[in-house]
């Protein structure tokens, strides 16, 4: 970020029921508009999502992703990982963000063996 708070990125991250959503937009200039830019990853294109707080540190959220090529457009994005500062009003809903998406992984999974077991036994029959 500049020493005027401009060319910086501000978003969300949405945990869905299928999918989670990376929403971020690039803030360029004071009085021009950006578009924002959506990403979707389903729960098992997630490799791991870390809360990071400590004494006087900025409180950041690690994203990392089995599906690099998705961020290729988000600024500061290396090799599928991102680093997401978090606002202090968003502090305790980004604390709790990482149990959540390991908890839908789980589901994931689950739900992507019952599906191969149920394609083995009708293989069978």
């Amino acid at each position: 970020m500049d020493p005027m708070g401009y060319g910086h990125v501000e978003g969300k991250l949405y945990c869905g029921r299928d999918t989670v959503e990376l929403q971020y937009r690039v803030r360029e200039r004071a009085f021009r508009k950006t578009t924002s830019v959506t990403v979707s990853f389903d729960y098992a294109q997630v490799e791991k999502v870390e809360y990071h707080s400590g004494w006087f540190r900025p409180k950041v959220l690690v994203f990392l992703t089995r599906s690099p090529e998705k961020l290729d457009g988000f600024p500061g994005a290396s090799v599928g990982r991102i680093e997401l500062i978090v606002i202090p009003e968003s502090r305790k809903d980004a604390a709790r963000v990482a149990d959540l998406i390991r908890f839908r992984q789980s589901e994931a999974f689950v739900a992507e063996s019952e599906a191969r077991l149920d394609r083995i036994r009708s293989q069978e029959e």
